[in-house]
């Protein structure tokens, strides 16, 4: 039966990777600046996935609409939007890509950011996820509600890991690469500052939303 549980939410999320590649990409490229902060990202991610399982197994369906209060999640996409936004004005500005290189290796300090990008994605107003939480809240319990949000997790990587290695790679390609990664970021910008707009208006936060929130 845990098997079952795992393949099933594991192919949910693969199902998904397409949705999460083209809504939390940008994310990914920001957070995903070398091979460590990419660990750190999806492994926060994982661990985030897996812990939202947890109290939703455990308490039931009712605790996804307290896990994804729409205000909420609607503060945390517009900060990311903000932090997607400064970033995607600083690439464009940026003209040399050892110079961008310096500048990024003297923020070694904001290695949290990675982990902290990977976590709040758990609270980011989306449907896909929003269904993942459902699955596990099925499960009617804590240890079955986490292992299907972490398999969830897994499979639904599979986009967000090309996007930050096709990030790091055009952050340092040259001007023009640079750019449209800058672009990138910029549209990322704009998708996360629309998407909680609809949750606050009652209506589902993206068009993966299959069923409503807090509904079995």
């Amino acid at each position: 039966m845990g098997a079952g549980l795992a393949i099933a939410a594991a192919a949910a999320g693969v199902a998904a990777a397409p949705h999460c590649a083209g809504m939390c990409g940008p994310v990914a490229a920001f957070a995903c600046r070398d091979r460590a902060a990419s660990v750190s990202y999806h492994l926060a991610r994982l661990a985030g996935y897996a812990s939202a399982g947890a109290f939703v197994g455990w308490l039931g369906a009712a605790a996804v609409g307290w896990l994804r209060a729409p205000i909420a999640q609607a503060l945390l996409s517009w900060s990311l939007a903000a932090g997607l936004g400064l970033a995607a004005w600083r690439l464009w500005r940026s003209r040399r890509p050892q110079a961008a290189l310096v500048q990024l290796r003297r923020k070694k300090p904001t290695r949290w950011q990675p982990p902290l990008l990977g976590l709040a994605t758990t609270l980011l107003p989306c449907g896909a996820l929003a269904a993942g939480l459902m699955l596990a809240a099925g499960t009617g319990g804590a240890l079955s509600g986490a292992m299907a949000m972490a398999s969830f997790a897994v499979g639904s990587s599979l986009g967000l890991i090309g996007a930050g290695a096709i990030a790091v790679r055009l952050r340092y390609a040259g001007e023009a690469p640079r750019k449209v990664l800058a672009v990138a970021l910029a549209l990322g910008a704009l998708v996360l500052a629309l998407r909680p707009i609809g949750g606050l208006r009652g209506r589902p936060a993206c068009h993966a939303a299959a069923s409503p929130v807090g509904q079995p």
